[in-house]
């Protein structure tokens, strides 16, 4: 029970945002006056909140019980994600999301930094990818409630976020707090995190800008064209969600398959998918693209993690996590701003935002293919 309690604070944090994706043409509908922006906020805003109280979560880690700092941030999730049922305009609607992001901030490092605490080994990459696993299926349930909830009503599809009234409950009876840290993590503490630790942060922001590309764009996709509705939508997030579910599970014998061409391959079925879905105008072509694009960032987020973790001292797992996830959500904040930006000055369409997104992943692809294979030749071939 206490693996299942831990496991099920991951079912929270990938759906926090984008849940209610399925939903937004509906919403879009509910708000005619608003701008395609300022409706995307709705799924975009949360992340903002998201950077500074993950950052806060890390810092109170060390000086606080996590165990009530976990069931802190999981009442303020509840309130933030289901509050927004009772939300009648834009403003208030923004103000509970921005509340969701806050309980968000608060249990995402603890939801991978507390595995790192209680296992060791193995053990700990097998729940650090059962969590990643738990996230997509959280994203998968949140998707498609949210999909069926929209064609009743737009608000409905905020009562997804009650399922974190059952999570808060088996963290209350069964997550237990670790012991208070020795000497040698106190003194960590107060060292600066290692310099890799952000430059695999950066490339979070830049996976989780890509992912979002198609949270924020792909509803607004399949009513442009009049390929589908909102229950269409969510049933796409969700083979999304599998697809990535996917990735996770087959990361480790892709890399071991793989080796150095990993990287290339995650980038160039992540610029293939989106290059799918960008010349779509079939449900078929739309759920093809669509599976390529998630299973290339099943492999590249946890691929990031885990390099990210490798590089925590003692102690520190939680303010790793902290700042991985703080550049992944800002990523997923700007996405939007910094695409929109770019289709408008390219003069494009929504599809435009994918087809950017496709050609520098492709081009990032086959730089990095290049210097993949350099390695192999003859007088550079590494040493067994």
């Amino acid at each position: 029970m206490f693996k299942i309690s831990l496991l099920s604070i991951s079912l929270l944090t990938i759906m926090a945002g984008a849940a209610v994706a399925p939903g937004l043409g509906e919403i879009a509908k509910a708000f005619p006056g608003e701008s395609q922006t300022m409706i995307k906020l709705i799924l975009s805003l949360p992340p903002l909140f998201i950077i500074p109280f993950s950052i806060l979560s890390g810092i109170l880690s060390s000086r606080m019980s996590k165990k009530k700092l976990l069931i802190a941030g999981l009442v303020v999730y509840i309130i933030g994600g289901a509050g927004a049922v009772f939300a009648d305009s834009l403003m208030p609607l923004l103000a509970f999301r921005a509340v969701l992001g806050a309980g968000t901030g608060i249990i995402l490092p603890l939801s991978t930094g507390l595995i790192a605490d209680f296992y060791q080994g193995g053990e700990r990459i097998k729940m650090l990818g059962y969590s990643f696993s738990a996230n997509n299926l959280g994203a998968v349930v949140g998707n498609l409630g949210a999909g069926l909830l929209a064609l009743i009503n737009w608000q409905y599809v905020f009562y997804v976020y009650l399922i974190a009234v059952p999570v808060l409950v088996l963290v209350a009876l069964f997550i237990k707090d670790i012991p208070a840290p020795g000497k040698q993590a106190e003194a960590n503490n107060k060292t600066a995190l290692p310099g890799p630790v952000y430059g695999w942060a950066f490339a979070a922001f830049l996976v989780m800008l890509a992912f979002y590309a198609i949270v924020t764009n792909l509803s607004l996709l399949i009513y442009g064209r009049n390929i589908g509705d909102s229950s269409f939508a969510g049933i796409l997030f969700a083979i999304n969600a599998v697809s990535m579910f996917i990735g996770g599970f087959s990361l480790k014998a892709a890399s071991q398959y793989l080796n150095r061409l990993l990287p290339c391959c995650m980038l160039f079925l992540m610029a293939a998918g989106y290059s799918g879905l960008g010349v779509s105008y079939s449900k078929t072509m739309l759920i093809v693209s669509i599976m390529v694009a998630g299973l290339g960032t099943g492999w590249a987020y946890p691929f990031i993690i885990n390099k990210a973790s490798a590089y925590a001292p003692l102690g520190k797992n939680i303010a790793v996590m902290a700042v991985v996830s703080s550049f992944a959500f800002l990523g997923q904040f700007s996405s939007p701003l910094v695409l929109d930006t770019l289709r408008n000055l390219a003069g494009g369409t929504v599809a435009a935002s994918f087809f950017i997104l496709s050609s520098c992943m492709g081009l990032l692809a086959v730089i990095g293919l290049t210097g993949a294979l350099s390695k192999n030749l003859p007088n550079q071939r590494e040493e067994p």
